[in-house]
């Protein structure tokens, strides 16, 4: 599921947000469970919740680290995960 995210480097940790693929497969995006600062994310292995207009599901983390920030407005207004801006559909930062 990897193809579901981008990935930029800010400084030494990575943001991670919603490919503009993984919104028009979704739909628009209702509720988000982001994963918590200071968690443990494994490769592979879920860490972030989704119910969206056409799929409920889990998604897998692209990459292994530490959770050192995520997007809380998101959390809030889980609409921005659909927005085509960057500043504003990312997820998290990983800190490897």
């Amino acid at each position: 599921m990897a193809q579901y995210f981008w990935q930029e480097t800010v400084a030494d940790k990575v943001r991670i947000g919603l490919t503009a693929s993984a919104q028009e497969t979704f739909g628009q995006i209702k509720f988000a469970d982001l994963p918590q600062i200071g968690r443990q994310v494994t490769v592979g292995k879920p860490f972030l919740a989704i119910e969206a207009e056409k799929a409920v599901l889990d998604l897998d983390a692209p990459l292994s680290g530490q959770i050192v920030a995520v997007n809380t407005r998101a959390a809030d207004d889980p609409a921005l995960l659909d927005s085509t801006a960057k500043t504003d559909n990312w997820v998290a930062e990983i800190k490897a």
